[in-house]
């Protein structure tokens, strides 16, 4: 029953009459400061003769590039091309007393469902290699544990020994309206659920960090940790289409 439910809302998903909600499933923020992290937003210059990145901290204007003087944006030249122009991006760049490193991302879609996708399809595009995929439960107080996907990458990197396998992670979860998930395939459910049962699309975002993998524990450990500092920031206490007022 679950299967046919599911294969007949990816069927229609995209066929009603449908209202667009403007209700977001996150808050786009990314706070300065979480528990032991400490970060600061990026931008990046469009100019395809610089496309150099900043931090925040390191602009005297927030808009404009010290390079080039091009305009700065919150995404990449790149992810500006492929996305939908409504898109909103968020990335930010934090480390810790021990001088670990975690990338932060958020990306809240527009009116058109291009604008969220499978970060696999991204990654390999970036010369990325997944290795392994899995669900981890990140431990949040007050409530049950979150699911978050985990991809164990590597990419080929130059050194002076010539080159090497540099290990990383990518973690991510998708969050719609008071609804939130690490499968790709769940996420479409739900869309083409709220559209047919509801008449309605809400804004879906996705949440990621990225990092380095050392051990399983210790960056499991990182995972945790960050996730669990930055999901209070994020999250927004709303209900699931058909169970709130």
């Amino acid at each position: 029953m679950i299967i046919l439910l599911a294969l007949a809302a990816l069927a229609l998903t995209f066929t009603v009459d449908v209202n667009i909600a403007d209700q977001p499933g996150i808050r786009m923020v990314l706070p300065a400061q979480l528990g032991p992290w400490r970060g600061t937003e990026l931008r990046f210059c469009h100019n395809s003769a610089c496309l150099k990145d900043f931090t925040l901290d390191q602009l005297t204007d927030p808009a404009k590039c010290p390079a080039c003087g091009s305009e700065l944006f919150t995404m990449s030249l790149a992810e500006y091309e492929q996305l939908p122009k409504d898109t909103e991006f968020l990335k930010g760049r934090y480390t810790n007393a021990a001088s670990e490193e975690v990338f932060a991302s958020l990306v809240l879609s527009g009116r058109e469902r291009e604008s969220i996708h499978r970060p696999e399809r991204c990654l390999v595009g970036q010369g990325n290699s997944i290795n392994k995929s899995y669900v981890l439960e990140v431990p949040l107080a007050g409530r049950k544990p979150l699911g978050v996907m985990v991809l164990e990458t590597s990419r080929p990197v130059d050194t002076h020994t010539g080159k090497r396998e540099l290990p990383g992670y990518y973690a991510y979860w998708f969050a719609g309206q008071g609804r939130e998930t690490p499968l790709h395939w769940e996420r479409m459910f739900w869309l083409g659920w709220d559209r047919i049962i509801h008449s309605i699309a809400h804004k879906w975002a996705y949440i990621a960090i990225a990092g380095r993998r050392d051990s399983a524990q210790l960056y499991q450990d990182q995972i945790s940790s960050f996730v669990g500092q930055l999901y209070p920031h994020v999250h927004l206490s709303t209900p699931a289409p058909g169970q709130g007022p």
